[in-house]
This record gives C-alpha cells, structure tokens and sequence, in this order.
C-alpha cells in the first residue's frame, strides 16, 4: 500500500505540472496585458508645406478598384525593413485647422527590425463589396442609456461618414482614408467634425444605486451590455432587429420578447456573474440599472470642431516614395478644438501570440444608424475572432459596412496580477483601426477576402504616443 500511495502521489504531481505547462499560455499570457519597451521617436525637423487643394475625391463604394494586399505567406518572404526606411514611415504629416501644414522627420531609438514588415501589394482588381459574410453577426445598441455609457461611447462619428475612437479627452484615432485619399486632402475635412453621443440632458444618472450609495464593483451600463451580448452570441452571433430597447411591462413581456428569438438584452446576466455560476440575485441588480435609466433620455451627438489631423508619411503617396499607398499605416490622429468629459479607451499594443484572440469593434455603419437628427441614433457592435495575421494587419471576417472604417479595434485582457496573487482586472484596450475590405494573396496565389484592420505596433504605438504627449518621457513603454 506504501508503494501504491507513493505511485499516486507521483502521478499527481506530473499531472499537475503538465497541467501548469499547457494551462499557462491561456492563463497567463494570452488573457493579460504584459509589459513592452517602446523605440523612443524624436522629431528631427519640420518644414512647411503648401496649403492643402482638398481634391480628394472620396472611394466610390460601388464601382472602385482597390489594391491586393500581399499576403503573410508573400510577407514572410520579404527581408525586414531597415531603420532608415522605418524612420521615413513614421515620418508625418501635420494639417492645422486654418489649413496650413507641414511635414515631420523623426528618428527612432531602441529600433528592432523584427518587429516591423515591409509593405508590398500586387495588381489590383474590382473589389466585391461585400463586407458582410454569411449571417449578418451585428448587433445595433439603440437604447440611449446604453451607447452613452463606456465602452460604446467611445465611438465617435466623423463628419466625413466613418466612425474613430476616442483615445483621450482631446483625440480620436480613425483611418487616414477618411480624410485622405493618399495624394491630398478629402473635399469634405475643410470643416472636419467629431460627433460624440450624449444625453440630451445635463443630469447624470448614476447606476447600481441603492439607499444614495453605488454598489461597490458595479461595472457601467455599456459594459455589462456588451459582455451580455458576447454570451448570447456564442449560440447565435446575430439578433434581429434593434438591441437594448428599454424593457417595458412585466415577466409577460419578456416571455414573449424571449420567443420570438428577439431577447432583450438587459434580461440577460453578465459574462461574469455566468462564469460564476451567478444566481438570481444577479438578476435584481441588472433590474435596478434598467430601473434606474427610466425614463428613457434622448441621446443626441454633441458635435466638436477638429483642432489638428496627423497622418503618418507611410500612407502619403509621393513621387520619391517607390511604394504606392500602404495599407499598413491606414490610420491618422485628430485632435479636438476642446476636451470631453467622458471616458475614453487607452491604446495597447496586442501581445503578438494571439491570433485567434477575439477582437471587439463599434461603429455607424450606414446601413444601420443614418443619423436622423431625432434621438434616434445607434451604435453597431461586433465582435468576432481574427483568422490570422501578419506584422501591421488582422485578417478577419467580422461583418461591416460602409460607415465602420475608422472605428477603433479594441482587445479585453487582464492587466497584471496586483498584490499577494490576485487576479488583475479585465482592461479594454485598443490595438487597431477597421481600414474595410480588402483581397488578400494567399499561398499559391489565390485570392482570398477579408475585412482587415491596421495593428498598433510598437514603433505605431511610439509614433500615436508622441502626437498626443509629444514627451518621449511618457512613451518609453506601454
């Protein structure tokens, strides 16, 4: 028997062991925020340039032509991109709000070519606008409650039809196509606005309350929304119809919204309390903010004037640059005349093992939320799993339509692990731009369809932390 029970033991410490080996990447590394160090980005000089024609002609949805992006098979053949050529990249582009502009020279410290690939495209070819695959899987926020709280109000509509994401009190990150086509500015940017949804009244309504005092650990509106809305579409990823309508009526109402396969969101529990094993207490809580949000307020969007627009020189097509208009830097910064007053979402950099990690987006797609000027405005939600990857793009099919370009591509990870072991709180971060549809080359030669997103790399991320901070001190690490 003391041979049997010391075998035993062995085993169970073995299986432990494995366990801890295999359980780990999930655990530990791919479900949390790590550390990195930046490259250090410095300007080197600034010269001015001409006023802007604002010629650019907005791409025809229709009819257009658009490049074929090489693939990560095609990538992964092309040497890495020196420092010089990194340098020149990230070279930008600044437009003042009285339409002078000038152009920027940077230098990089810290540089790792590995982290950086080199752009390449083969011939275009009519572009299918389908951005759409299979099962419409959006879900469209309606309920004003709901798209005024975190993190759907970080979505913000740009007066050029795309959407961005608010990345501080006075920025926005958007695609650089939506204010410019590669050779100059789009007509529509001489007045260029950011639209943010707000209550129509000044008054805050506070949520979770009970006996004057918030419940501690409540999360917002919008989030629990959000994680309600990624649990129901594990079975189904799709709903018809508008999401979060304010409930009205009794249990009998929600038995029969439930039938007709239209579940009101804010009848559902939280990720977290399911994961949990939550039980019907958690339900009264979700009943008390449903509660505490009536009557419903009007959201309106509270327009705000665009100070300055920074676009990287990768994107800018000029006659010295050998390559044509790069994809991979896809995306452009606008600062706000004034700050706002409410929540934003940080930028990150997505660990780099966690391609199939699931990536969440919110936009004004056109076909969904026309802006109608009635308290009617809506917010589109998506999320979805990215089905690869290369160094600066995430091949995925999340559904889309014209309107999303710009919106922001944000990852849910722990953060680190606080004192004495303790789970580190989930943290929303984005790690993208929605650039649209695009074919892609794949092995072979075959063209394959996608909607893609531009990565925040780390020499991206040094360049996006610079024209908010414009101090190298606060952009050493993310």
């Amino acid at each position: 028997m003391g041979f049997n029970h010391y075998l035993c033991l062995l085993l169970c410490a073995v299986a432990l062991t494995v366990s801890e080996v295999f359980g780990k990447d999930e655990n530990t590394e791919v479900r949390r925020w790590t550390r990195q160090s930046l490259p250090v980005l410095l300007d080197t000089h600034t010269e001015p340039l001409n006023t802007p024609l604002f010629s650019g002609q907005e791409e025809d949805e229709h009819g257009g032509r658009t490049e074929t992006l090489c693939g990560i098979e095609c990538q992964s053949s092309l040497p890495p991109m020196d420092q010089t050529e990194q340098e020149r990249i990230l070279g930008y582009e600044t437009m003042n709000e009285n339409g002078t502009r000038t152009h920027t020279d940077v230098s990089l410290w810290g540089f790792n070519e590995t982290s950086a690939g080199t752009p390449a495209h083969s011939p275009a070819r009519t572009r299918r606008k389908r951005q759409v695959y299979g099962a419409d899987g959006r879900f469209v926020i309606s309920d004003s409650h709901f798209i005024t709280n975190y993190p759907f109000s970080t979505a913000v509509r740009l007066s050029t039809g795309c959407s961005g994401v608010l990345i501080s009190p006075k920025h926005v990150l958007t695609a650089a196509h939506c204010i410019h086509n590669g050779k100059d500015y789009l007509e529509s940017t001489r007045r260029l606005r950011v639209g943010v949804l707000q209550l129509k009244t000044k008054m805050i309504t506070r949520v979770g309350r009970r006996g004057g005092r918030r419940r501690s650990g409540m999360k917002e509106v919008g989030e629990i929304v959000e994680e309600q809305i990624m649990e129901e579409g594990e079975e189904k990823n799709s709903l018809d119809g508008d999401v979060a309508r304010g409930r009205q009526g009794g249990k009998g109402r929600r038995r029969r919204v439930r039938k007709e396969g239209k579940e009101d969101v804010a009848d559902h529990r939280s990720t977290g309390d399911l994961e949990r094993g939550g039980g019907r207490g958690n339900q009264k809580s979700i009943s008390r903010i449903r509660r505490s949000a009536e009557p419903r307020k009007e959201s309106v969007f509270r327009w705000t004037r665009v100070k300055q627009t920074k676009v990287p020189q990768g994107w800018i097509h000029t006659k010295s640059s050998a390559s044509s208009v790069s994809p991979d830097y896809n995306y452009a910064l606008l600062e706000l005349r004034r700050p706002l007053k409410q929540k934003y979402m940080e930028l990150g950099v997505a660990p780099s093992a966690t391609p199939s990690a699931r990536i969440h987006f919110s936009g004004y797609d056109f076909d969904k939320s026309l802006l109608d000027g009635r308290g009617n405005e809506k917010v589109v939600y998506r999320f979805c799993s990215v089905a690869n990857q290369s160094n600066d793009l995430m091949y995925q099919h999340c559904d889309a339509q014209q309107g999303a370009t710009g919106a922001g591509v944000y990852v849910r990870l722990r953060k680190a692990a606080g004192d004495g072991g303790r789970k580190g709180k989930w943290q929303r971060r984005v790690i993208g731009v929605f650039s649209g549809h695009q074919w892609v080359e794949g092995e072979g030669g075959e063209q394959r369809e996608f909607n893609v997103a531009v990565r925040i790399t780390p020499p991206k991320y040094a360049q996006i932390c610079h024209w908010i901070h414009g101090d190298p001190n606060l952009c050493k690490e993310v």
